[in-house]
């Protein structure tokens, strides 16, 4: 990589994208030591959690509800649901920010 390696990486599916982001992207992050990869549906309403460990991803949760915390980025949560729903997003970003 030319640069500083992330500790979170973050996709959002789209039919045209998603075979990239669960193949060469999702190998090239680990590869990488990308702590977490999160991957986004925003067809299912769901988020897909990896977290890495010894060189490999391994699924720590998927869902379409429920608490998402980082392992990664210390103090970064959010419910599930404001990634989909406009409300709750704005909601969560006013907690963010405040």
């Amino acid at each position: 990589m030319k640069f500083p390696v992330p500790d979170l990486a973050v996709e959002v599916l789209s039919p045209s994208t998603e075979a990239r982001d669960r193949g060469v992207k999702f190998e090239d992050y680990a590869a990488n030591r990308v702590g977490e990869y999160w991957i986004i549906s925003t067809e299912e309403a769901t988020v897909e959690q990896f977290v890495l460990e010894k060189g490999t991803y391994h699924l720590r949760m998927k869902s379409s509800s429920g608490r998402l915390v980082s392992t990664v980025v210390t103090g970064l949560e959010l419910e599930v649901e404001a990634l989909f729903d406009e409300e709750k997003n704005l909601a969560a970003l006013a907690q963010i920010l405040a």
